[in-house]
């Protein structure tokens, strides 16, 4: 069947919790990290594309959460966890196996490398990474083919911390259904937990640079933000979202502000980081049709990169750390590995994220 990226919502996905621009979010996000990761001078904190991942996924998970019947701990600890493998492992598996037989064909040391995908299975490639004092900006990150899945990392022990924190705040019980206070008591210890991690986040910047890079307690606050950003959100009236023409121009402010801290100098990395995160939330929560970002983030095309997201991100690092195993990285090659990250991308989305992930 062929592809168009013009019909690019799936039926899986025709609900009215569906957001487009959420989707057009992911496709800016993977955007600014290809282009970083391609070459860094054009684009210095294109990096920071992940951090706008991460306060997507606190939001997304949040809000499909809230928005579910309420059920038992043990049913709803289940089903969160069997969401999330589908989610996340079965095009994680398919990227370390294929990646690795081709790692140990080109790279003469593989050790590291393979060490890191076996970990990433595990979710616990950051805490390999930080184990070998690894600087994510180093040139020898560029060898090592599973240098992405940091980030995987760090979402899923939030994942397991997660859970908890639904469970005491009262969100799962029998027979019972979620309130308002159960609401403000998930929000209270969401915001206060974040808050300790955002402080740290900023205390140990400047000192301990791969710690608050590659730990996930240096980076609860951003999935946090997202999740605090759902809970408000499903009690703010679309009235107070939508209505005010000023929200418009702020949208517009704030996606020029988020586009501005790409280019930002590794020296201000602290800064940008909070103003990405802050600039992310914005966008989401006050998002209106009509306007020119919102019609930007969910062009047909926008969409289609947003749903291809995680496994185009899954690829990319794996193709461009071949690549510089074997041809390097050069203007005339650039087109070719594109196409071969989107290509990889296409098969993985299509043959085995969305059947999975769709699947009972």
């Amino acid at each position: 069947m062929p592809i168009n990226i013009y019909d690019a919502q799936p039926p899986q996905r025709k609900s009215i919790n569906y957001r487009p621009d959420i989707d057009g979010l992911r496709a800016l996000a993977l955007i600014a990290v290809v282009i970083n990761h391609f070459n860094k001078s054009i684009l210095p904190s294109g990096y920071l594309g992940v951090d706008i991942f991460f306060v997507i996924s606190g939001f997304v998970i949040t809000s499909s959460l809230l928005n579910k019947p309420q059920q038992s701990f043990r049913k709803g600890l289940l089903n969160f966890y069997a969401r999330r493998i589908k989610r996340l492992v079965p095009a994680l598996a398919i990227c370390v196996i294929i990646t690795s037989v081709l790692t140990c064909l080109f790279d003469p040391f593989p050790g590291i490398s393979l060490q890191t995908g076996l970990t990433a299975l595990l979710g616990a490639s950051n805490l390999y990474l930080f184990s070998q004092s690894t600087d994510y900006f180093a040139p020898n990150t560029e060898l090592n083919t599973f240098t992405q899945t940091w980030s995987l990392g760090v979402e899923e022990q939030f994942y397991i911390l997660f859970p908890l924190l639904l469970g005491s705040a009262g969100l799962w019980q029998n027979n019972t259904s979620a309130t308002r206070r159960t609401h403000r008591r998930l929000l209270l210890i969401i915001f206060v937990i974040s808050g300790i991690s955002l402080l740290g986040f900023l205390a140990l910047h400047n000192n301990q640079p791969a710690a608050v890079y590659f730990l996930m307690p240096f980076r609860f606050w951003e999935i946090g933000f997202g999740c605090i950003l759902a809970i408000i959100n499903l009690h703010l009236t679309n009235k107070f979202k939508h209505s005010s023409h000023l929200h418009g121009a702020l949208i517009l402010l704030t996606f020029v502000v988020l586009i501005v801290t790409f280019f930002a100098p590794e020296k201000l990395a602290e800064q940008a980081t909070v103003l990405t995160v802050f600039a992310t939330c914005v966008l989401i929560a006050f998002a209106a049709r009509g306007n020119f970002v919102y019609r930007l983030l969910t062009h047909p095309i926008s969409i289609w990169i947003g749903m291809i997201s995680y496994s185009l991100y899954l690829w990319h690092w794996s193709i461009l750390s071949l690549s510089n195993l074997t041809v390097g990285i050069h203007a005339w090659t650039v087109p070719f590995q594109v196409m071969a990250m989107v290509g990889m991308a296409i098969i993985s989305y299509y043959a085995i994220e969305k059947p999975l992930r769709f699947a009972n």
